[in-house]
């Protein structure tokens, strides 16, 4: 992966990023307004389920990434330890950690999302106590 795809990477994910806040903002205004309180619920269950979703896939998108990173990092091992000229085991690990240095950003960007996913959960899940505290404060 070349450079230029992980900043591509990072752009799609912070863009999903800042549209889940918008949408998470938007939802926490409405809480102010005692009218459509009902819909606003519902929208905040949706919107927790579709992040719980993506979660799970970026979960499942880690996890591959990481394996493809052992394999590369298996034949890394192999490309340097049949390697023409001899090398210690220390210049083979700092070989190999450069090859995988954009491995590493690629997962290092996934977990930021899958982070900033779970957050938004738990944000939406305190939105909810909140919500339910009003209906039962309009109740009164």
């Amino acid at each position: 992966m070349s450079n230029s795809k992980i900043i591509e990477l990072d752009e799609k994910l912070a863009g999903e990023r800042s549209t889940w806040t918008e949408k998470i903002t938007a939802l926490a205004d409405r809480i102010k307004y005692i009218s459509g309180l009902e819909d606003l619920m519902a929208e905040m269950l949706s919107h927790r389920q579709i992040l719980v979703d993506r979660s799970a896939q970026m979960s499942v998108m880690i996890k591959k990434q990481k394996a493809r990173m052992d394999v590369l990092w298996r034949e890394a091992f192999i490309k340097y330890y049949n390697f023409d000229y001899k090398l210690t085991d220390k210049q083979k690990e700092q070989f190999l950690i450069a090859d995988m240095t954009e491995e590493h950003q690629k997962i290092s960007l996934l977990e930021t999302q899958l982070d900033f996913y779970r957050e938004s959960v738990k944000t939406l899940d305190n939105m909810g106590f909140a919500l339910r505290n009003r209906l039962a404060l309009k109740d009164l």
